[in-house]
């Protein structure tokens, strides 16, 4: 089997996670911590966990967390495209998922208690805890930890040669680092591939139409791949 082939399939089996009766995806990647500090701009991509394309949480100086890939502030089904949960995806079957705010009721409540976030479009079960939330109006700032998708943190295909840059970029890329004139290929963070083609040391791979999220880059000959961001 290639380096490319047996890439996507660690990638895709891993990112598969453990599948219940209705398929559901689990991340169980290592834990991560996303924080929003008082006063940030809540529009700019720093201050948003873009988890998934169609998922990025944020706050904003008043009210609770919203989905601004999909709204522009927080109503009472916010995050859209959510549903939420307390306990872990070890009990996935027994947990009764709703609204964020139905769920929390009292979003400080939340703080050092496990609960589950299921990305819905994505059909993705993530482990998620509140670790601080500020409720003072226009100081407003929260900070959890989640889990992550296993296939993007391994770092088993990790290159200190090969560079990507800028990252994040909204056109395009460079990757240095290349030898020689090899393949690439850009998957984003389900696995699907979006792009391909071949690429030489410092050349451009124009990214300009991808949509905004994260994404990696796989070098067949360099036996690398790297996360990019595409803003």
């Amino acid at each position: 089997m290639t380096f490319l082939k047996k890439a996507v399939f660690i990638c895709l089996i891993v990112l598969s996670g453990t599948f219940y009766s209705q398929a559901q995806t689990i991340w169980t990647g290592p834990k991560i911590t996303f924080s929003k500090s008082a006063g940030a701009i809540w529009t700019l991509e720093g201050n948003q966990d873009r988890i998934t394309d169609n998922v990025w949480i944020t706050r904003a100086n008043i009210q609770g967390l919203f989905n601004i890939a999909q709204e522009t502030s927080m109503a009472s089904n916010s995050p859209i495209g959510t549903e939420w949960a307390y306990g872990t995806t070890s009990d996935l079957n027994n947990l009764t998922f709703d609204t964020w705010l139905s769920t929390v009721s009292r979003p400080p409540n939340s703080v050092g208690r496990d609960m589950v976030l299921h990305l819905i479009t994505d059909d993705i079960y993530i482990d998620i805890k509140m670790l601080d939330w500020g409720e003072r109006e226009n100081n407003t700032h929260f900070t959890y930890e989640r889990s992550t998708n296993q296939s993007l943190n391994t770092n088993k295909y990790y290159s200190n040669k090969v560079k990507i840059y800028p990252n994040p970029s909204s056109n395009f890329i460079k990757i240095s680092g290349i030898d020689n004139t090899e393949s690439f290929y850009i998957f984003n963070n389900l696995g699907i591939e979006i792009l391909k083609g071949h690429i030489s040391n410092n050349s451009l791979v124009d990214i300009e139409k991808l949509r905004p999220g994260n994404y990696f880059i796989i070098l067949s000959n360099s036996k690398t791949y790297i996360q990019f961001v595409k803003n």
